[in-house]
């Protein structure tokens, strides 16, 4: 049996895991891309051997100023891109950073809200004792149970009445000419139509008999809102009562524990509510700096493409064409030499091509995982899945399901079905008796009414459709 704490725990650390590798992944496109951007500016070296050796020496020059040109634009595209790759860089690693630091703060007071959880739970035997005992206690648990069944009837008489209106409400409702001197208010003060128009709502009331029927719609429409809204002042009223019956459990609670326990885990609660919120934030923030930063690493942006034109371009043309053929036609050791280096360059960059692209293709495969992981790991936040009483029967989550997450070979929703099916909650010791229904206890150990609630989740939505991959 796995506690929530723990499963959450075990997704974290292979989130961590994983930022980890696409940000190696990160540096090593990255430093692939800028030395085939160098490895293009030696190309650009060796033609401008080749030409002074081959060419005239007017020729010569004009192919080497073309090519000193692009390299040298290329150089400053290349050194301005650089500089804003380190600051994206920095920002990005401070910002995870900053996730990290917040994480490790929220795992910290999780530790401590579940510590006191666990105190708590250990004194519900001498809260139960204590208020058994107290007639002032079982007299208000009494006004409480009264109360409820109160409101409770009170409900289902508002849902009778609603539906006996929407049955009996229909004969009405079907006929046209009834609901135009209804929505005209005819009848009633609200009325104000003159002349020939009165004369002729006159005439249709008359021939479907609406003062007759009038007040009978309305009295059909108007006892379900009476019955309604009485509805909400009982089921305001047994909120009262089972507010002041929290409050017996919580003072025994505290008198036994030398605090305010219960307010504290609550209050653990509200700071981790406020930390899962911080932490989303951060998240967002994390993913879009990313997106940016794959698109560097990639070579994508706008400056890179801009200076690998600029090489490309220089590089192009019938006279390199030339004078590769002619060095190629001539039995001179010195050509050879050149072209062999250019043989080698060439080779070498399209080995570092090849190996980007790989690269690329891994990199986007990187970032879809850790941004389904992210999802998972904040869905469990947003759905108190890391509560005290939360508990995971599958061992699976934090081995195999995990690392078939991790590596793709499943989706967040799949982990996520797994994770709804194999969740449970435990019960308090005594939290029936020594707190009535839950009312009075902290929201994380399955508290209902009475005491603020923490904690942020139980929202019940997975937020994950079948099939979704997000």
């Amino acid at each position: 049996m796995l506690s929530g704490r723990q499963t959450l725990g075990s997704i974290e650390q292979a989130l961590s895991d994983l930022r980890r590798e696409e940000a190696e992944l990160n540096h090593r496109i990255d430093r692939a891309t800028r030395a085939i951007s160098d490895l293009h500016a030696q190309q650009g070296e060796a033609y401008r051997e080749l030409a002074r050796f081959r060419l005239e020496t007017q020729a010569a020059e004009a192919l080497g100023g073309r090519l000193s040109t692009a390299a040298r634009q290329a150089r400053r595209l290349l050194d301005e891109r650089n500089e804003k790759l380190q600051a994206l860089t920095e920002e990005t690693r401070q910002a995870d950073a900053r996730r990290g630091e917040r994480q490790r703060e929220r795992d910290r007071l999780a530790e401590e809200r579940e510590a006191a959880a666990d105190r708590l739970d250990k004194l519900m035997g001498a809260v139960e004792t204590r208020l058994a005992g107290d007639p002032a206690f079982l007299a208000q648990r009494e006004r409480a149970e009264t109360a409820l069944r109160t409101a409770e009837a009170a409900r289902e008489k508002a849902r009778t009445a609603e539906a006996d209106r929407a049955a009996k409400g229909k004969a009405y409702e079907n006929d046209p000419l009834f609901v135009y001197l209804w929505g005209r208010g005819f009848g009633t003060a609200q009325y104000d139509r003159r002349g020939l128009v009165r004369t002729l709502d006159r005439w249709v009331a008359g021939l479907i008999r609406f003062q007759d029927a009038r007040p009978n719609y309305a009295l059909l429409t108007q006892i379900p809102d009476r019955l309604a809204r009485h509805a909400e002042r009982c089921e305001e009223a047994a909120r009262a009562e089972a507010d002041a019956l929290a409050a017996f459990s919580r003072k025994a609670a505290t008198d036994l524990a030398g605090e305010d326990i219960a307010q504290r885990i609550d209050d653990l609660g509200d700071t981790l509510a406020a930390l899962d919120r911080e932490l989303e934030g951060l998240e967002d923030q994390t993913a879009a700096l990313q997106a940016t930063l794959q698109t560097y690493a990639s070579g994508e942006d706008e400056i890179y493409k801009a200076a690998e034109s600029a090489l490309s371009e220089a590089l192009k043309g019938d006279d390199l064409r030339d004078l590769w053929r002619e060095a190629l036609a001539t039995p001179s050791p010195d050509d050879e030499k050149i072209v062999r280096r250019l043989e080698d360059l060439g080779e070498r960059i399209e080995d570092l091509s090849r190996e980007v692209r790989q690269d690329r293709e891994l990199q986007r495969n990187l970032i879809r995982r850790g941004d389904e992981l992210t999802k998972v790991s904040r869905q469990f936040r947003q759905s108190g899945y890391d509560d005290w009483d939360s508990t995971f029967s599958d061992d699976n989550l934090t081995t195999v399901l995990l690392g078939e997450l991790v590596k793709g070979a499943i989706s967040g929703s799949d982990y996520w079905a797994r994770a709804k099916k194999a969740h449970g909650r435990k019960q308090v010791r005594g939290g029936r008796t020594a707190f009535p229904g839950g009312f009075g206890l902290p929201h994380t150990m399955g508290g209902g009414s009475g005491g603020r609630s923490g904690g942020g989740g139980r929202s019940g939505g997975d937020g994950f459709s079948t099939g979704e991959t997000f």
